[in-house]
């Protein structure tokens, strides 16, 4: 199968499909010969026209900056070709390389430097995302990556323009005025050793602790001592959202490594050793993988196997002799498992059920760096809770129950809605299922008075042989009603001021992520403009394009099929698993559903930075003496937590 990413790639496999021969003249089309493939399919009528992608940059070059405009050109060109409509890059640069430059003060000569910037930048995105300037027929820049790797490399592992793309700034340096309590201290002293010291016994090391005792702070202020060290490091953790949490250069684990959507045993990638993602693997000599607890063990193991490969004089080694730092809270969620939800299932299937994990030297911080006295007591019940394996139901303060859902959300989101949007990304509401996550979205987006909009996707059927022909193809309808895990809805239904959830990594280096949420602040026919909270509170506009989200069901009677849509969906309400990882200063908790995985009890409550403000709403649940509402609290047996 070729991906429709790869224009050429697949406009070769379209033409011989329909025009089978000597694909030396395929380009040929009634005696005109067309540059390309892509050229030659569209001619043919096989291919979609761009006009949705003109329509979408037109719109945003009425109201988004050069940069803005350069970031959502790039996530048009990787996430946005589908089976029927593969992307003329060159031309919708030529169309709106200007809104891409900033105009002003800009002569002739400045505006071609401004240019040949815009494609440097252009081409770092796409280096990102492992795909070069050839891979769309773009032009390029001057002092091209692609005729400098060891500078793209470099440019890689001691990056000095993330997280921008005007201004080449350098990066974060308040750690060097950092303090380390002695807990932190001893662990940084451990990783130092071993990444300096090549024949160090003690290489893996795995790091625990609850909020607030410095993990996030730790492993980034080992990223930034050892970098200026001159060491080279993949900073990467299981989600995008956490990812954000580095300070520079984070990514997914499964971006870092090129690993697949199916997590099986043995299922390595193939990447040469000279590419710009092998010499990565080769080169760096510490990997950081952070909420290791939602990864299934067959990745980091995969991992490993793979750091063997590319580093064959140390394939006796564990990960190749690297050093490797894990990090984790076990009492959250752990991976999810098809067709189950047995706790027993989802320790089976993570990091402690294998030979890797007891490999690991563990360290656990104690010493709570922002606690209040008054938050102690709360810890410390917290942490019973997620150890407690007896299968006993857990006591909610009744100081924490709403009897009603309308309660709950006037607690979260205030009443009226007036709330700055730095506030309201702060307000969340957690419930188990899905279903509960839509009706409280409905209700809550159900009292904003503002301008909204309807978007419908296009989906189309990608069976290769459907069991039935055209059974798929016809019944669009049957498509339109399935919203698989991770997919967009076939109608979104926005509004400008709501909160809404990415669904994709956009730009991990920005921070937009598959987990990040947005406020709405325009709605056009091709584009949403977004704003989310950076680290420094300063508010960071976006557009969203359509893309294409593919879906495959590898059940004999399964149906897969791509659905063209925005990649977001309401988010005033999440499910937990989703949230692991996020924090707010106002949580309220819909348990109209009660827990039934592994630490979901655990993690919605951790998610609040101060108690006082979490709220409850339990309804049709059994009471203790005191009032306290009782609920189930799913503990997995068979885990370690310290």
């Amino acid at each position: 199968t070729v991906s429709p990413r790869e224009p050429e790639r697949f406009a070769l496999y379209v033409l011989t499909r329909h025009f089978p021969g000597d694909p030396d003249h395929l380009r040929n089309i009634n005696g005109t010969v067309c540059d390309t493939f892509a050229d030659a399919a569209r001619m043919r009528g096989l291919f979609e026209d761009n006009s949705v992608w003109e329509k979408t940059l037109k719109e945003a070059s009425n109201s988004l900056l050069p940069s803005q405009m350069r970031s959502l050109f790039v996530n048009i060109l990787i996430h946005g070709s589908t089976q029927n409509c593969v992307i003329d890059s060159l031309s919708l640069w030529e169309m709106f390389k200007e809104h891409m430059i900033d105009k002003r003060n800009c002569t002739d000569a400045v505006k071609l430097r401004r240019i040949d910037r815009a494609l440097a930048i252009i081409e770092r995105y796409l280096f990102a995302n492992g795909k070069q300037m050839k891979d769309y027929r773009l032009p390029l820049p001057s002092n091209s990556l692609t005729d400098d790797p060891n500078k793209a490399v470099d440019e890689f592992f001691f990056p000095t323009h993330l997280n921008d793309d005007d201004v080449d700034e350098t990066v974060d340096t308040s750690f060097e005025k950092a303090k380390l309590n002695p807990e932190q201290e001893n662990f940084y002293k451990l990783v130092l050793d071993a990444v300096m010291d090549p024949n160090s016994k003690n290489r893996l090391f795995f790091l625990s602790g609850d909020g607030g005792t410095g993990k996030t702070f730790l492993l980034n202020f080992l990223l930034f001592n050892l970098r200026r060290l001159g060491n080279k490091i993949l900073a990467t953790a299981s989600t995008g959202i956490a990812s954000t949490k580095f300070y520079a250069g984070g990514m997914t684990l499964h971006s870092a490594f090129r690993l697949g959507i199916n997590n099986e045993p043995d299922r390595i990638p193939s990447i040469p050793f000279q590419s710009y993602f092998g010499r990565r693997i080769i080169e760096s000599n510490l990997i950081i993988v952070d909420e290791i607890t939602m990864l299934e063990k067959t990745v980091l193991e995969n991992v490993d196997k793979l750091c063997r490969i590319m580093v064959p004089k140390n394939q006796h080694l564990p990960f190749a002799g690297k050093v490797v730092i894990i990090s984790g809270d076990w009492k959250q969620s752990l991976p999810v498992v098809k067709n189950s939800r047995s706790p027993e299932a989802q320790v089976a299937v993570c990091l402690q059920s294998s030979n890797l994990y007891s490999m690991f030297e563990k360290t656990r911080l104690t010493q709570n760096m922002r606690l209040q006295p008054s938050e102690i007591q709360f810890k410390e019940w917290l942490y019973k809770l997620g150890t407690d394996t007896s299968g006993d139901k857990i006591a909610i303060p009744k100081s924490m129950i709403v009897e009603s859902k309308e309660e709950l959300i006037e607690f979260v989101f205030d009443k009226g809605f007036d709330i700055p949007s730095s506030d309201m990304l702060k307000r969340l509401m957690l419930t188990p299922l899905n279903k509960s996550v839509d009706l409280n979205n409905s209700i809550v987006l159900s009292s904003f008075n503002t301008v909204s909009m309807d978007y419908y996707s296009i989906d189309k059927c990608t069976n290769e042989n459907p069991l039935s022909p055209y059974a798929a193809d016809s019944d669009v309808a049957a498509l339109n009603k399935l919203t698989p895990s991770g997919i967009p809805a076939h109608h979104l239904h926005l509004k400008v001021g709501s909160i809404i959830v990415l669904l994709r990594n956009l730009n991990t280096s920005k921070s937009l992520c598959n987990g990040i949420r947005l406020i709405v602040k325009q709605l056009q026919t091709n584009l949403i403009s977004a704003e989310t909270i950076c680290g420094s509170n300063t508010g960071m506009t976006i557009g969203i394009s359509r893309v294409c989200n593919s879906y495959v069901d590898e059940r004999p009677d399964g149906v897969s099929f791509e659905r063209f849509q925005f990649p977001v969906r309401e988010a005033f309400a999440m499910t937990i698993t989703k949230a692991q990882g996020q924090t707010c200063e106002r949580l309220g908790i819909d348990l109209s559903d009660e827990p039934f995985a592994h630490g979901q009890l655990y993690t919605a409550l951790s998610r609040a930075t101060n108690s006082k403000f979490i709220r409850v709403f339990a309804p049709n649940k059994p009471k203790d003496e005191d009032g306290n509402v009782l609920i189930n609290n799913v503990v997995a047996r068979g885990l370690t937590f310290d």
